[in-house]
């Protein structure tokens, strides 16, 4: 069970470094394009809100965390912070998509995120007795 974790822990790594190295590079070069993300097959709230996080500072924020995040999975020492990092997100990706993508407009889109957040709640769970330890646990008395 520890090297399938292991290997599905770099699989998550790498997902997130392409993710996010692919998203910031035309971001970055290109700029924000709703055509390129096949953004204009969705529903209107969704292309809103979408286009609200991808417009503002959020956009190439969250492709820079989704690459940090991955650098910090491959480490042997830092790969927890990654994964503790990138919970948020991926809570955040999960919830959007429940609320705002059903029924899925894009099965690829959908599955992409249903893949990454999950992904990051299977390694949270198994790792939740060694993550227990960075809670403070007050001494009673």
């Amino acid at each position: 069970m520890r090297k399938t974790m292991t290997i599905l822990r770099y699989v998550f790594a790498v997902i997130l470094i392409l993710f996010g190295a692919i998203g910031t590079y035309a971001m970055f070069t290109e700029g924000y394009n709703p055509q390129s993300e096949g953004i204009l097959l969705f529903g209107k709230t969704f292309r809103q809100l979408h286009d609200a996080i991808m417009m503002s500072y959020l956009g190439p924020f969250v492709r820079l965390a989704q690459l940090f995040a991955g650098i910090l999975l491959l480490t042997k020492r830092y790969w927890w912070i990654g994964l503790l990092f990138f919970l948020p997100f991926a809570v955040n990706i999960f919830l959007i998509h429940i609320i705002h993508d059903m029924p899925p407009a894009h099965p690829v889109f959908f599955a992409s995120g249903m893949i990454v957040s999950i992904m990051n709640f299977i390694l949270v769970f198994y790792e939740k007795d060694r993550l227990k330890q960075l809670l403070v646990n007050p001494q009673t008395k």
